[in-house]
């Protein structure tokens, strides 16, 4: 019998090399690699071949594989390219000394509008945008549909405060295929054209269509608006919008549901900041998502939080180890809840056989977001590191307290506040190591005591 794998095979007869390219393009990285190895074991120090197998390593994400055959072949054959993957893998890794020492390399190599580009995106989400712009532009000026580049300056005006310019960018994302557009029977693409029915599509990780969707008020005041958003967020949507038809569908590759509406046109969640968010005063900043909290106790309820991010290096630029929490945890009369979406029951029984009592509530891993909206919504506060928890707590009106790192994502900006929510307080981590949390740490813990004291002093006046 035929397999899925045996039908998309390479023909017979073509050559090893070619073989293992095609799978290598077909996105069939083990049966590559095998052939690779193959290769490798009579052609060890081939420069080509190094590079090629510690690329197929980067896309699969296994960095230390990467940067060692990449660092090979850059020795033998310091070509920009290479030079550029390796400088992505130590990105990815958090090593960004070394990033920028073999990006810089590669611009020296070869100054190519696509190097440029590529050393920009370290500049981005690096607390640097300045930075980030000026070698943006030196692609540009080589290459001015260099369309990473112009996805690069996006995000870093976006840091910078400078919306207007920053959503203007954000449109060359769609042709750098750094987000997708969606097709649904060819319908245009919305240009600002009010009174009309639009299907908004999402995009990028949950935290983000949540944070998008308080645009969707703004555009369903002119126009009738559906809604296809990612699976967990479709009751928390349905609920917080009604009215608004909202489907599940966003990881579907086929809908069916376009055929019973008369679309006018489509548009990316992410693109309504084009429209709607110019300037940090069209920020408004208020609660718009919706959910019934769930029963609580007498106590002061703290959700909390304290692992975020997919990448290695933005995982552990972000998170601060449960163990660290003795400042916040020490604070008399709150009962903790974990947020932790990740496996965390370890860490957790850990730190409570010392004394603690942190709750673990499945709703916090829940696939249907809004049980998850419920838990957050039953919180008095929650402090978490740069998570989802964020977004959705800020929408929901909750008061949120952010340990930021300082190399933050553009959504939390350089400096000052988070417009996208009143309710968020952030506290961002000082220049320095990783014992700069330790500062964080302490400041919530002692205004989480603050907080504390002011309250009992209000029940005992009341």
């Amino acid at each position: 019998m035929e397999t899925q794998d045996d039908a998309n095979a390479p023909d017979v007869g073509v050559s090893i090399l070619e073989a293992a390219n095609a799978f290598h393009l077909a996105g069939n990285f083990a049966k590559a690699e095998a052939l690779y190895d193959k290769l490798l074991t009579q052609n060890p120090d081939n420069p080509g071949l190094l590079a090629t197998i510690g690329t197929l390593f980067l896309q699969s994400e296994r960095y230390g594989l990467a940067i060692s055959l990449l660092n090979r072949a850059a020795s033998l054959n310091p070509q920009s390219d290479v030079l550029c993957n390796l400088g992505i893998a130590y990105k990815y890794t958090g090593q960004y000394k070394k990033a920028h020492e073999n990006f810089r390399k590669a611009c020296d190599h070869n100054p190519t509008a696509s190097s440029f580009a590529n050393y920009s995106a370290l500049f981005t989400s690096n607390g640097t945008p300045e930075k980030g712009l000026e070698i943006a532009r030196k692609a540009i000026k080589l290459d001015k549909q260099c369309t990473m580049a112009h996805w690069n300056m996006a995000m870093c005006h976006l840091e910078a405060g400078q919306f207007a310019e920053g959503w203007d960018e954000n449109e060359w994302g769609f042709d750098a295929k750094m987000r997708v557009r969606r097709k649904i029977d060819d319908k245009p693409y919305w240009d600002g054209t009010n009174g009309k029915t639009i299907a908004v599509y999402g995009e990028q990780g949950l935290g983000d269509e949540i944070m998008f969707s308080s645009m969707l008020p703004d555009l369903m005041e002119n126009n009738s608006v559906i809604l296809e958003c990612h699976p967990r967020l479709k009751t928390l949507f349905e609920k917080s919008f009604p009215g608004v038809p909202c489907y599940g569908t966003r990881d579907q590759t086929e809908i069916t549901w376009a055929k019973d509406h008369a679309i006018d046109y489509i548009v990316s969640i992410g693109s309504l900041g084009k429209w709607f968010r110019r300037s940090r005063e069209a920020f408004p900043g208020t609660p718009y998502l919706k959910a019934d909290p769930l029963p609580s106790g007498d106590k002061f309820r703290v959700g909390i939080s304290w692992t975020g991010g997919l990448k290695q290096g933005r995982v552990r630029a972000r998170s601060i180890p449960l163990a660290r929490w003795e400042s916040i945890l020490n604070v008399p009369d709150v009962e903790f809840v974990s947020l932790q979406y990740t496996d965390s029951n370890a860490e957790i029984d850990a730190v409570n056989s010392l004394g603690y009592k942190i709750q673990k509530r499945p709703e916090a891993k829940a696939q249907d977001y809004y049980e998850t909206a419920q838990l957050v919504s039953s919180c008095d506060l929650v402090i978490s590191c740069c998570t989802s928890i964020i977004h959705l707590a800020g929408a929901l009106g909750v008061p949120c307290w952010v340990m930021v790192p300082n190399k933050p994502a553009w959504r939390y900006g350089v400096s000052g506040g988070m417009p996208w929510y009143r309710s968020v307080r952030l506290y961002r981590q000082p220049e320095g190591d990783a014992l700069a949390w330790k500062h964080v740490v302490e400041r919530i813990g002692f205004d989480l005591s603050e907080l504390m004291q002011a309250n009992s002093k209000k029940r005992m006046v009341a």
